[in-house]
């Protein structure tokens, strides 16, 4: 379900508001509601979101952070319910990691680290090893989680949030047995070897294309046409 992330907005669930998050988490048990961005309002720069903090304002104790901190009181009952921080981490880790910590306190004092699930939203940021690693690195400072209650961000809540909570929600079994390393082995050097044409397709690896808008831009690259950057159009001029 993706909330939050929007412009100025009516706080609606049309808009991205989490009101309606609860009725249908109560109406459908057998759902997972996994809320992208963790509902946090501002798009992208947390600049409001740190304004927020520093005013003062608290919402059941904490500092009320639109609209993340009511999405996590708002769930907290539901254990269909998961928090997933794609965005949100990228946002404040680097801008105002003083609202990071806030944000994972909250969603840690509410939700709880078995119902955080990591996202990085590399499709926007790129590679996302930087925001794994910030991740391992980050501790909630100790005054605030003494001042309003945020549990500590422990190892095992990282490897919860980082990966073992969504492989019990994609049904990847035995993660959580402690014996990982027997389980999952590094990627094999001859990977490639020892895979299907119709893998290596679908991946589109050299040589493999499965799709006719690649093949076409590799024949006009071949033709070694270079484009005109004409522009066709109407213009006004007075009569």
């Amino acid at each position: 379900v993706h909330k939050g992330l929007v412009p100025p907005q009516p706080a609606d669930p049309e808009h991205g508001h989490p009101a309606d998050l609860p009725k249908a988490a109560k109406d459908w048990p057998n759902l997972n509601f996994i809320t992208y961005h963790a509902c946090i309002r501002p798009l992208a720069f947390l600049y409001d979101s740190w304004q927020e903090v520093k005013s003062g304002k608290l919402r059941q104790g904490v500092p009320d952070i639109s609209w993340t901190t009511e999405y996590a009181i708002l769930v907290a009952p539901y254990k269909n319910t998961y928090a997933e921080i794609g965005t949100t981490w990228a946002s404040s880790i680097v801008t105002f990691p003083t609202v990071a910590a806030h944000i994972m306190g909250q969603l840690m004092k509410f939700v709880g680290s078995d119902r955080i699930v990591f996202g990085s939203d590399s499709v926007w940021y790129g590679s996302p090893q930087w925001q794994i690693d910030a991740f391992w690195r980050f501790q909630i400072p100790e005054d605030l989680r003494k001042k309003y209650g945020y549990p500590e961000l422990t190892v095992d809540a990282k490897r919860k949030i980082l990966g073992l909570n969504s492989a019990r929600l994609y049904g990847i079994k035995g993660v959580e047995s402690g014996n990982l390393q027997q389980r999952f082995k590094p990627v094999p050097r001859d990977y490639e070897k020892r895979m299907t044409k119709e893998l290596k397709t679908l991946m589109e690896l050299p040589g493999f294309r499965a799709d006719n808008l690649s093949r076409i831009k590799e024949k006009y690259a071949e033709l070694g046409v270079e484009p005109s950057h004409t522009r066709h159009g109407w213009i006004r001029v007075k009569s």
